[in-house]
């Protein structure tokens, strides 16, 4: 009986320092709210991601209102993260997978941009130039 528990409580710290590992890792559970654009076309850009700038999943973005002749296309596609909805800016200067705005015409179009995993949301105000 006794090599039985003393197995199990060995077992039991095993799976407690395991556990430890991760519930004492910060970065697993920040989430950073990342944009972009303003290059090659993109008018913006956002993605999720934690601390070591794994991805945490693609935002919903979608248009509020635009000026008449603005059209917007969003998709997903990849980024340079230049800035942040919320956050820490450690994957500033990476490429991220997210969603991506491009568009056509001059004015201004209001977005909404959702963000995984709990559904955080932020408007952008996008300014297209005339050409």
């Amino acid at each position: 009986m006794r090599g039985l528990i003393g197995a199990a409580g060995l077992l039991a710290c095993a799976v407690t320092a395991a556990s430890a590992r991760v519930d004492n890792d910060p970065d697993a559970y920040v989430v950073n709210f990342y944009t972009g654009g303003g290059s090659d076309g993109v008018l913006f850009a956002a993605g999720t991601a934690n601390q070591q700038c794994t991805n945490l999943g693609a935002p919903d973005i979608s248009v509020v209102s635009a000026s008449p002749g603005v059209t917007l296309s969003i998709r997903p596609g990849s980024f340079v993260v230049t800035g942040t909805d919320y956050g820490y800016l450690v994957c500033e200067g990476q490429r991220m997978q997210g969603t991506i705005v491009t568009g056509t015409g001059s004015g201004q179009a209001v977005i909404k941009v959702t963000y995984p995993p709990v559904g955080q949301w932020y408007t952008h105000t996008l300014t297209l130039p005339a050409r």
